[in-house]
């Protein structure tokens, strides 16, 4: 394997814990834009600020994601780091896809891993707040979690697909730069 092979795997190893990590960033930036509703509009231009904040999070944060994921040909150009190697070559031995499928998958595990603990502590909560003290307690955080448990079985279940849908990107950004 090359250098600039090793430099893309690398970089779309980040580009991916990323989308998995970004999942946290996009719920918080709801909840905070929906909670900003909820008190009212006396504070009219914390709410702008805000929203333009998250807004702007959220803009940076895919902007990343697609140049970590889908321009990663580019970024390994623009920070030279196929230089200052002794050798062009390393041998690992792997192929890129099939470590961006075993990738997948352990991001897909530690999803599971992550959230699966939380969602049975949100479901106790639910039902402790509803027979001990007969209130009514959003269910927002155990769909929360249910779906990202779901999202980590079908990263687990579907790697193989996930992985050729970022090559035929990753091709198609290659051609249309050329």
């Amino acid at each position: 394997m090359n250098i600039r092979t090793f430099w893309l795997i690398v970089l779309k190893i980040i580009g991916i814990s990323l989308v998995l990590k970004g999942i946290n960033i996009i719920l918080h930036s709801i909840t905070t834009l929906s909670s900003m509703q909820v008190y009212g509009t006396e504070i009219t231009n914390l709410a702008l600020l805000t929203s333009v904040t998250v807004l702007a999070t959220l803009a940076i944060y895919f902007f990343i994601l697609w140049l970590f994921v889908f321009k990663t040909a580019w970024l390994i150009k623009v920070l030279h780091l196929e230089e200052g190697f002794p050798e062009d070559k390393v041998d690992l031995g792997f192929q890129l896809n099939h470590i961006l499928n075993i990738v997948i998958i352990i991001c897909g595990a530690m999803l599971i891993i992550d959230s699966l603990p939380e969602l049975c502590k949100q479901i106790f909560t639910f039902f402790q707040f509803k027979n001990i003290m007969n209130e009514q307690q959003s269910a927002g955080w155990i769909i929360f979690y249910f779906v990202k448990t779901i999202l980590g079985y079908i990263l687990i279940t579907n790697s193989r697909i996930i992985t050729s849908f970022i090559d035929r990107k990753t091709d198609s950004n290659k051609e249309t730069s050329i």
